[in-house]
């Protein structure tokens, strides 16, 4: 027996990124044992960085040609809200194209734990956030998306934006990197 779906009522998040995205996405996630040397750090880091980025991208690729398409009757707030969740990405882009030297804060045992826990935090973020830009421009009414969906995915992508400045500090990436000297040594 179906069970109907209440209007507004969060639908079920079915897996959306292929397994070889999924995969991809997991093979390029850092060892953090091994940031024994700044260039590995950088190195891994820079890989992992672009796998997630490209995932993100595909979103706002996603949101983008659903607009140009007018694949279905979008309102001018309609494309507003698409607008902001396309300048939220790119907030994200920002954090993650963080440079400088990557040297683990605090106690390395500790930090890694809160940069693996962040990072399955970020996986499972980037797997809702394509499922739900999947929905836009499906059998879903656009009316219907807007709704549940779009607060959801504003939500999420301010979390991933959250949680990606608190792994850029637990790496040495704050903010202030950007200013830093990039030929200094960190102490």
């Amino acid at each position: 027996m179906d069970r109907q779906r209440i209007p507004g009522e969060a639908r079920p998040m079915a897996a959306s990124l292929s397994f070889a995205a999924m995969g991809s996405l997991m093979q390029h996630m850092p060892n953090y044992t091994r940031y024994t040397s700044n260039a590995h750090a950088v190195s891994a880091e820079r890989t992992y960085r672009r796998a997630m980025g490209t995932r993100l991208k595909e979103c706002g690729d996603r949101l983008l040609s659903v607009v140009e398409k007018k694949s279905q009757i979008m309102t001018a707030d309609m494309e507003q809200v698409i607008d902001v969740l396309v300048d939220r990405i790119g907030d994200i882009f920002r954090r993650l194209d963080r440079e400088g030297v990557v040297t683990l804060v605090g106690h390395s045992t500790r930090t890694i734990a809160e940069i693996e826990l962040i990072d399955s935090q970020l996986v499972q973020l980037i797997e809702q956030s394509v499922a739900m830009v999947h929905n836009l421009g499906t059998d879903v009414p656009a009316s219907d998306w807007f709704k549940t969906d779009a607060p959801r995915l504003v939500r999420g992508l301010v979390e991933f934006g959250k949680l990606t400045e608190e792994r850029n500090y637990l790496l040495g990436l704050g903010w202030e990197s950007e200013f830093q000297n990039r030929g200094r040594k960190a102490s």
